[in-house]
């Protein structure tokens, strides 16, 4: 109440707590996390669910009778997991000029280091929604191609949720430019996506 700052109320929680309060999607707990919390722990979760993505699509690809003649064998999980690795680095890219063009002032401030690291935490958070991928792996024969489609559809609607909820936590955006802050996020994550897919059906050519 003197200082008129924002109170981290999670700052004597258990790091597992706090993991699925963010999961939850709540704002208080991506601040935390970013600003607070001992990073190492999601650092590590990071590598865990860049495996499990990696997997999960190796998985698809090798499970579909359409793409035996495509050579995915060779490809492999690796050639996946690469694949995924710069796709995190492609929305950080965005992350990072959006922020450039709307708070720059902010990133005078902290310091361009600072920024840079606090951007790919951001980037990171967001990313445990995939964890949600993981029942698509356990019961994957047990539903439909519509059935995987849809839960993958509300994998991606909770992980943009992260993304918009992460970044606007770390406050590098003025209050007035909120909104259209989130709408070019949103805009990136979709240009990020048709990206990914573009580069992923031209692996497939080759």
């Amino acid at each position: 109440e003197k200082c008129h700052q924002v109170t981290d109320k999670y700052i004597e929680f258990e790091e597992f707590i706090i993991l699925i309060d963010a999961l939850l999607l709540d704002s208080s707990a991506f601040r935390h996390i970013i600003y607070n919390g001992d990073f190492k722990l999601y650092w590590k979760v990071s590598l865990v669910v860049l495996l499990l993505e990696s997997f999960a699509l190796c998985r698809q690809k090798l499970s579909d009778p359409a793409n035996d003649a495509l050579n995915v064998h060779e490809k492999g999980f690796y050639t996946y997991t690469l694949h995924h690795i710069g796709d995190y680095l492609l929305i950080t890219f965005f992350l990072l000029l959006i922020t450039a063009a709307l708070g720059i002032d902010q990133i005078k401030k902290v310091g361009v280091r600072n920024f840079t690291l606090t951007i790919i935490k951001v980037v990171v958070i967001s990313n445990l929604s995939k964890f949600f991928l993981l029942p698509i792996l356990v019961w994957r024969n047990n539903t439909t191609v519509f059935g995987r489609s849809i839960h993958y559809a509300l994998v991606m609607s909770h992980h943009i949720c992260s993304l918009v909820l992460a970044y606007e936590a770390v406050g590098y955006i003025k209050s007035r430019l909120r909104w259209l802050a989130i709408t070019l996020v949103v805009l990136a994550f979709v240009l990020k996506e048709y990206i990914r897919h573009y580069a992923a059906f031209q692996l497939e050519l080759h």
